[in-house]
């Protein structure tokens, strides 16, 4: 399938989100204080992480979404050498807050909802915001919709998840406590590719720069060539290329349309 014939959605993504900051300057000397380097800054950016991430790279596929996550912030701030591109030091703020107050409003915002979506997308990175106690019951009812539910989730019990489409990383699976059943497991294997059931669909090797964002790059692809073609074998394959170009890029890289017909990728 060409690009230009890929199907605008309607896709509900809920899901724990943060704010990515990104502190590049020059690393000259070490501190007299400490044997740390010392980061003379020189420009910051920031983007919209976890959740917000994945509905960033959806929307770049021409998709239209409503997002349902967390109001808390939760920053992720990174330092970095800009010579080297090293990554120096990370420093995450706010996973401590509660998010109770958002939380009890979630299944009761998804029961009043008026439906008309094509798909969800639940990008959990157990933060919180997805409690296990109102998981069940949030599948449960996202389900009446007959909608297909497509999830990454960073919870070792995945029990809740059953009946899904579920992308998880090799690390993730290994430390998976409980499986979801009559659910499709689809597990990256970084720059192996990824496995569905007993088949593994390798990805083309490349130059790996930055590793940061290409799960949700993985994840938003692949809905939408599901979507699009209802083929898993069709669908990994696409979200393996799309993935191979984010982590040729630093920090969290939007693929675009644009990106695709360079590399002349297609379903």
């Amino acid at each position: 399938m060409d690009i230009q014939q890929l199907k605008s959605l309607k896709i509900l993504v809920i899901g724990d989100s943060c704010t990515d900051i990104y502190n590049y300057g020059s690393c000259d000397r070490i501190s007299p204080e400490a044997p740390v380097p010392v980061l003379k800054t020189v420009y910051t950016e920031e983007k919209p992480g976890m959740a917000l991430n994945v509905e960033e790279n959806l929307k770049a596929f021409g998709h239209e979404t409503r997002i349902l996550t967390n109001k808390e912030t939760i920053i992720k701030e990174r330092f970095i050498d800009q010579k080297t591109m090293q990554h120096l030091l990370r420093v995450d703020k706010g996973e401590t807050n509660q998010l109770d107050c958002i939380n009890t409003m979630l299944l009761g915002t998804v029961k009043k909802m008026d439906f008309d979506y094509d798909c969800v997308v639940i990008s959990d990175y157990d933060k919180g915001f997805i409690r296990s106690d109102i998981c069940k019951s949030l599948i449960s009812e996202l389900s009446k919709n007959n909608a297909v539910i497509f999830v990454d989730s960073k919870k070792k019990d995945l029990s809740c998840y059953s009946g899904c489409i579920v992308k998880i990383n090799e690390k993730e699976y290994k430390s998976m406590e409980v499986a979801p059943i009559g659910s499709e497991l689809i597990v990256t294997l970084g720059p192996l590719g990824a496995r569905w059931g007993d088949k593994e669909f390798p990805t083309e090797s490349s130059t790996v720069f930055d590793v940061c964002g290409a799960g949700d790059t993985f994840l938003s692809a692949f809905v939408t060539a599901y979507m699009n073609t209802f083929s898993f074998p069709k669908s990994i394959d696409f979200a393996n290329k799309c993935a191979g170009i984010a982590v040729k890029k630093f920090g969290n890289y939007i693929v675009s349309l644009e990106d695709l017909e360079l590399n002349d990728i297609r379903i």
